[in-house]
């Protein structure tokens, strides 16, 4: 009788195996970590451009509800693109215009040397004003009753819209009425 040898090892296939088995368990698990860690940065991108853009829709609404004229010698409002005004506000001083060009909505003040970027990477903006006859003169002259301001952002599929309704009586220029 031939004596036996114990295993002392594995077998070369066994190796092999293993290694096959680990390396597509670990193509799995790298595939599931990459989507996690892409999915958690798109949320993490697009909650931090909801964010800002409703800061931006807050300070908004903020400017144009206490608006006292509008200017419309320096800068005639056009639609859907600017509009320049007084405040009520004594920290609001000046004439200021909110402005949209080319995928931003600007802030400036007293003549618009420097303007401020309020947002960046939006996609379309819409400005305009309601009017009716919030005085009933017999003239029918019309005030603004609200401004409507709405803007979509790049990364953010959902609209965001806001209707303000200004503290005091303006005339409403024929020019900047909504469709």
């Amino acid at each position: 009788m031939t004596p036996r040898r114990p295993h002392a090892g594995f077998v070369l296939i066994e190796l092999v195996t293993t290694l096959l088995l680990v390396g597509v368990i670990g193509t799995f698990a790298g595939f599931f970590l990459w989507n996690g860690i892409n999915g958690y940065l798109a949320s993490k991108r697009n909650s931090e451009t909801a964010l800002a853009a409703q800061v931006a829709l807050d300070r908004i609404s903020y400017e144009l509800r206490h608006i006292a004229s509008l200017e419309t010698s320096t800068a005639p409002p056009v639609l859907n693109t600017s509009i320049t005004y007084r405040s009520t506000l004594a920290d609001l001083t000046g004439v200021r215009r909110l402005r949209y060009d080319s995928q931003a909505i600007y802030f400036s003040k007293d003549g618009g040397a420097t303007e401020n970027p309020l947002l960046r990477n939006v996609s379309t903006f819409r400005l305009c004003l309601d009017s009716a006859n919030l005085d009933n003169d017999t003239g029918n002259n019309l005030e603004v009753s609200a401004i409507r301001v709405g803007f979509n952002v790049v990364d953010v599929g959902t609209p965001f819209d806001v209707r303000i309704f200004p503290r005091v009586t303006i005339a409403n220029p024929p020019s900047v009425a909504c469709p």
